[in-house]
């Protein structure tokens, strides 16, 4: 895959951002979830589900971020941090849909992961190598 700034920047700023949220949601997700407006704190099998899902995150933010930095990963991570981006816009819009219209938090997340996923997707397809 060749490599631009404009494609690290991408890599760095999703990287950052995956690993910032999977992280501390990861460690205080009662917190993280309230922030938003979520109330999670009486609910172990919900406080375990969200700490999954937070690993995941956390996972392919450093995937990400390496992608940034390691050649070899660029492919992979842009790859998946896209996919990632628009698999979660995807599901929250399917929930809008039929759950109806969640915390303000949520909805502005819908955007940025849309916004996130499209982007990424584009900048996959310009500086994919051509084989």
């Amino acid at each position: 895959m060749r490599t631009s700034k404009v494609l690290k920047a991408y890599l760095i700023f999703s990287g950052l951002l995956l690993t910032f949220i999977g992280g501390a949601t990861l460690a205080i997700p009662v917190d993280m979830k309230n922030s938003v407006g979520i109330d999670i704190a009486e609910n172990i099998s919900v406080l375990n589900d969200v700490r999954a899902a937070s690993a995941l995150l956390l996972t392919i933010g450093l995937l990400t971020l390496l992608g940034a930095f390691v050649k070899k990963l660029t492919f992979t991570s842009t790859l998946i941090s896209f996919l990632l981006f628009l698999a979660l816009a995807l599901g929250r819009a399917i929930s809008i849909w039929l759950d109806g219209m969640p915390v303000d938090g949520l909805v502005k997340a819908t955007g940025l992961e849309l916004v996130l996923g499209i982007v990424g997707a584009v900048l996959f397809k310009t500086f994919k190598d051509k084989n």
